[in-house]
C-alpha cells in the first residue's frame, strides 16, 4: 500500500489533465468556448449515434480501441487515414515515432520507428523499428512490408521479420506506464524472452465484420536473465522478481487471425472489438514444438448516457492438442487481469477471464485551463488458468477466481486508480493499483 501510494502521488504530480485553449483573435484573449461550441466544433463520423440530448460538456476525444497484440510496426489503414495519434508526422505519407523502454531485462531500450503508407492508393505500405538494449548491448529490429493487391486495397499481402524483447501477449500493460512502475515502484508487470524470426501473412479486410488473415512464421524463443542491478527510485528494500526462463527453440507456426477496431468519439458507442487467433505449430512443418492453441479476446465499450458507459471483456485460451511451451502457456494476475492478485498467479493450458466495469462521471475539474471528469467504477473481474492433461476445456471442475473493487479515473482517462479484493478471501485486503490507461 504504501510504496503504491507514492507511485500515485508521484504520477499524479507528472501527469497533468489535458487542457484546451483558442489563440486570440484581438487583444483581450476570448473567453473559452461554450459547451454548444465544443459539440459543433466536434467531428461527424459515420454510423455515429447521436444522443438527442447533448447540452452537457463533452470531450474532443477520438479514440481507435484495438487489442494490444501483434509487433505494432504497421498502423492499420483506417487508423492512419483518420488520424497519425503519437507518431512525429513528417509529411501526409509518412511518420516517425520514438521508444524508450525501461525493464529488468534490457535496462533501457531506445529506439526509433519509420512508418510510410498511403491507405488511398495500391502502393507499399512499410513500417520499420530500430533498438538498442543497453544491458544486453543487443540491436533489436522489426521490418513489415505490406503490399496491397486489389482496390480498394482490401486485400494484401505482407512478410515481416524482427528480433524483439517479447513478453506474454495477456501481460498488456504498455511500455510507458511498465516503465514508470519500475523506476518508480520497483514492480515490472511482464516476463520476457528474445523472439527472433520471420514470416508472410495474407489479409482480406472484410468491411463491418474483421480483418481475416493467414500467417506462417519461423520464430526462435531465448531466455533473457534479469539485469541484477536494475534501479528504481523507491521501495528499493524490495526484491525485485527474477525474470523466468522458457523453453528455448524454434518454432514453424500456422496462425489463422481474426482482428476488427472500434472507433470511439463522444457521438458513438464504440461496439465491439476482438482479437482471434488459431495457431498449430510442428505437426509436420518441423520445429522444436508441437501444439494447437485458440486465444479469442473480445471486448466492448458501451456508453449508456451522457456520463456513464459500460465495458466488458472476455478472454478464452484452449489446447486441443500437444503441449505449449512456457512462452506461450496462458497466465492470470495482476493489474490487466484479476486484479487483486499476484502477478502471473494461475498458469495453464486453458483458461477463461471475464471483466466489468461500470464507468459514471460524479465531478468536473476546472482549474485555468486545465478541465477534466472524475469518474467512478465499479468493476469485477472472474476467471482462471489452469492445466488439463486430457486436452478438455474442464471449467465446471475449477474454482474460478472473483475478484471486484471500485477505482476512480481522471485526465481523461488517462491516470486510474482501482482498489481490488478477492471476494473469496473473507480477511483478504485491498491490493491498490494504478493505471495510466483504461485496462480494456
Amino acid at each position: 500500500m504504501k510504496r503504491t501510494l507514492i507511485v500515485a502521488a508521484l504520477l499524479m504530480a507528472a501527469v497533468a489533465p489535458p487542457g484546451g485553449a483558442r489563440a486570440a483573435e484581438s487583444d483581450s484573449e476570448p473567453p473559452p468556448p461554450t459547451r454548444e461550441e465544443r459539440i459543433r466544433m466536434a467531428p461527424v463520423i459515420e454510423d455515429s449515434e447521436p444522443y438527442p440530448d447533448q447540452s452537457f460538456e463533452i470531450s474532443q476525444e477520438d479514440v481507435w480501441l484495438r487489442t494490444p497484440f501483434g509487433d505494432d510496426l504497421l498502423t492499420d489503414p483506417a487508423v492512419w487515414a483518420s488520424r497519425r495519434g503519437s507518431h512525429f508526422e513528417l509529411d501526409r505519407d509518412m511518420a516517425a515515432r520514438m521508444r524508450l523502454a525501461y525493464n529488468r531485462v534490457d535496462r533501457v531500450a531506445l529506439g526509433l520507428g519509420l512508418e510510410v503508407q498511403d491507405p488511398t492508393t495500391l502502393a507499399p505500405r512499410l513500417g520499420t523499428r530500430l533498438e538498442y538494449a543497453t544491458d544486453r548491448e543487443r540491436w533489436l529490429y522489426g521490418i513489415q512490408l505490406e503490399q496491397p493487391l486489389a482496390p480498394p486495397g482490401r486485400l494484401a499481402l505482407g512478410v515481416s521479420m524482427v528480433r524483439r524483447t517479447d513478453h506474454s501477449e495477456l501481460q498488456q500493460v504498455d511500455d510507458t506506464e511498465n516503465s514508470l512502475a519500475l523506476l518508480l515502484g520497483r514492480a515490472d508487470y511482464r516476463d520476457y524472452f528474445e523472439r527472433e524470426g520471420f514470416g508472410t501473412y495474407l489479409s482480406w479486410r472484410v468491411p463491418d465484420f474483421s480483418t481475416v488473415s493467414v500467417h506462417w512464421r519461423n520464430d526462435d524463443y531465448r531466455s533473457l536473465p534479469a539485469y541484477l542491478n536494475t534501479v528504481s527510485w523507491f521501495n528499493t528494500d524490495q526484491s525485485l522478481r527474477d525474470n523466468p526462463p522458457i523453453d528455448d527453440g524454434r518454432t514453424h507456426t500456422v496462425a489463422v487471425r481474426l482482428e476488427r477496431l472500434a472507433h470511439r468519439t463522444f457521438r458513438t458507442r464504440a461496439g465491439i472489438y476482438h482479437w482471434i487467433e488459431m495457431e498449430w505449430a510442428g505437426q509436420g512443418l518441423g520445429g522444436d514444438f508441437s501444439y494447437t492453441r485458440a486465444l479469442a479476446d473480445v471486448r466492448s465499450v458501451l456508453r449508456l448516457t451522457p456520463i456513464s458507459s459500460f465495458a466488458f471483456r472476455m478472454v478464452g485460451g484452449f489446447t486441443p492438442k500437444g503441449v505449449l511451451p512456457r512462452q506461450k502457456e496462458f497466465t492470470l494476475g495482476g493489474v490487466d487481469g484479476l486484479r487483486a492478485q499476484p502477478f502471473a498467479r494461475f498458469r495453464g493450458d486453458e483458461m477463461l477471464l471475464g471483466q466489468a466495469e461500470y464507468q459514471v462521471e460524479i465531478g468536473r475539474i476546472a482549474h485555468g485551463s486545465m478541465h477534466g471528469a472524475l469518474q467512478a467504477i465499479v468493476f469485477i473481474d472472474a476467471g482462471r488458468a489452469w492445466t488439463s492433461p486430457d486436452h478438455t476445456f474442464d471449467l465446471q471442475n475449477q474454482h474460478v477466481q472473483t475478484d471486484a473493487g471500485l477505482g476512480f479515473a481522471a485526465s481523461e482517462d488517462r491516470m486510474r486508480i482501482y482498489f481490488a479484493r478477492d471476494l473469496g478471501d473473507r480477511n483478504g485486503e485491498f491490493l491498490v493499483s494504478l493505471r495510466l490507461q483504461r485496462p480494456f
